[in-house]
């Protein structure tokens, strides 16, 4: 029996769509905090809160969405999100004061909370059977390229004449593509699955699913961890002989989880997820002491490149390796409580390690 391909032009569509949502993050988050500062004359406290309350919004979209796509279908929660997403992006360039701005940032990290969940979904359900690892490998790779060109963009287009409003237009533009792509492409995203249930109660265990909590208990410490190295690298190096290496740093990361990412896919297709996963686990605790230790800056560059075999190889394995265990009308509940535990971990940590 022929299988089916893996590269069809809706999986090309939404994974395009999947960048331009992840386009939006990388784009403001390095330039908000200033933005706030400059703009709002905020306090530091103020502009920090304003720069992370996005994480709250978008946390707060992982705990529902799974309930919300399986009851809904990812492609009208994908086609809602996105507009909700673009409307909500928009608003940043009318937004009048401080507190306007952080209810626009709550608001937008919703959107992209329930986006990227509906397109995970989507995306998850519609994969040859035998290549889901390799194809959200390949599914995920936009969001190493928005890793690496996002802060770049951003802060150059801040730094010219356009300035933050610049920035603001560019991630509206992004935003607006995706948006489209998930409409001409409406039709490779499942409906609601006929089992099911049309008026499943609103409780925990339809919110988030305890087959992916193993998994999902490994993301949230992993995500803990390597959250110190997104939040305290540039301050921990600056001034020092490592300062230009940590400039490089995150940039050696997306162009090794480029190109890895889906070669790990489909080895873990073909060998189970133990052989990928477990040594992954391992190499993740030696490149975040690698980092921590990193007496030169081929070192730390070092560490970069471990991590992005490592922890790169981890998020999206472990995603897979979720989604086999749950029957198909659970799947938005497992990606859900996959993503739910990666952001908790991730948002934890700078605050419990600040």
């Amino acid at each position: 029996m022929t299988q089916r391909p893996l590269f069809t032009p809706t999986f090309v569509g939404l994974a395009v769509a999947n960048f331009c949502s992840a386009m939006i993050f990388y784009l403001l988050v390095p330039a908000m905090a200033s933005h706030a500062v400059d703009v709002f004359d905020a306090t530091p406290v103020r502009a920090g809160a304003l720069a992370s309350i996005f994480f709250i919004g978008a946390l707060l979209a992982r705990l529902f969405s799974g309930w919300l796509t399986d009851r809904f279908g990812p492609r009208r929660v994908a086609i809602a999100a996105s507009a909700f997403y673009v409307l909500t992006t928009a608003a940043y360039l009318v937004a009048p004061t401080l507190w306007v701005m952080m209810g626009v940032r709550l608001l937008n990290g919703v959107g992209f909370g329930l986006l990227g969940s509906a397109l995970v979904t989507g995306v998850m359900l519609t994969l040859p059977d035998g290549r889901r690892a390799e194809g959200a490998g390949w599914f995920s790779v936009g969001i190493a390229v928005a890793i690496g060109v996002g802060p770049w963009l951003a802060l150059t287009i801040a730094g010219g004449t356009l300035g933050m409003r610049g920035v603001f237009v560019a991630a509206l533009i992004a935003c607006t593509t995706g948006l489209l792509l998930v409409v001409l492409f409406r039709r490779g995203l499942p409906t609601r699955h006929r089992d099911a249930p049309a008026h499943a109660p609103l409780g925990l265990g339809s919110l988030l699913d305890r087959r992916a909590m193993g998994m999902g208990t490994v993301v949230l410490l992993g995500g803990f961890s390597y959250s110190a190295v997104l939040a305290f690298l540039d301050p921990a190096t600056r001034g020092t002989e490592l300062a230009v290496a940590a400039s490089w740093f995150f940039l050696v990361y997306a162009a090794v989880v480029l190109v890895w990412r889906p070669a790990a896919g489909r080895l873990q297709d073909r060998l189970g997820e133990g052989s990928l996963l477990t040594p992954s686990l391992v190499g993740f605790g030696i490149a975040m002491g690698v980092v921590a230790w990193a007496p030169a800056p081929w070192v730390l560059l070092a560490g970069a490149l471990l991590l992005g075999f490592s922890w790169g190889s981890v998020t999206t394995g472990g995603q897979a390796a979720v989604i086999t265990r749950v029957p198909r009308e659970r799947t938005g509940a497992a990606v859900a409580t996959h993503f739910f535990m990666l952001d908790l971990g991730t948002g934890l940590g700078p605050i419990l390690f600040g």
